[in-house]
Order: C-alpha cells, then structure tokens, then sequence
C-alpha cells in the first residue's frame, strides 16, 4: 500500500469465486456515494471509475485477478478500505426461492 498525503493506492485480489459480478458493483457504487473522494480501480490497461457500475464491470475482473485501486480525497483511506472489504468478501451461493 502507498500512501502520499491524500492519495492512497493498494492492490488487491478478487477472492468472489464470481469475480468482480453486478452485484458487487452496484454494492461498491452504493458505497461510494457516502465518500467525496475520487475511486479507480485498474485491471491491465482498463481503468474504471467506482462510482459507475457499467465501468467496474467493463474491468472483466475474473476470481484471482489483481485490480489496482486509487483514492485521492480526504477520506481516501476510509474509501479503500470499504472497496478492499467488498472485493475480498466471498459471497455464500444464494439457495433458489421455492
């Protein structure tokens, strides 16, 4: 993890046996809107923008991928750590309603 002033980067694994699916995206995207800071995550050459579920999605990010996340703000730290608990949470398999 690299940490100058405001600006904090980390990388991190997808451990979701599903990658990094809709539903984790539209969770990290609900999450961001309580932060002002400016959230990007990185996979290879794509870059996408936290707070667009279309963008996290385009990063094709399969189980065990490397994702590169940058926050610059004030609350950067406190965002990183919200985007890292959502990328490594390893979501139960949902049993089908009856």
């Amino acid at each position: 993890m690299s940490d100058n002033g405001n600006v904090v980067e980390r990388t991190l694994v997808v451990n979701n046996p599903m990658g990094l699916h809709a539903r984790v995206a539209t969770s990290m995207v609900k999450a961001m809107d309580k932060y002002q800071c400016q959230v990007t995550l990185q996979k290879d050459a794509v870059e996408a923008d936290a707070r667009s579920v279309l963008s996290l999605l385009l990063l094709a990010a399969t189980p065990g991928s490397e994702i590169l996340v940058r926050a610059e703000g004030p609350d950067s730290l406190a965002a990183l750590s919200e985007i890292d608990r959502l990328i490594q949470e390893e979501e139960e398999p949902s049993s089908p309603e009856s």
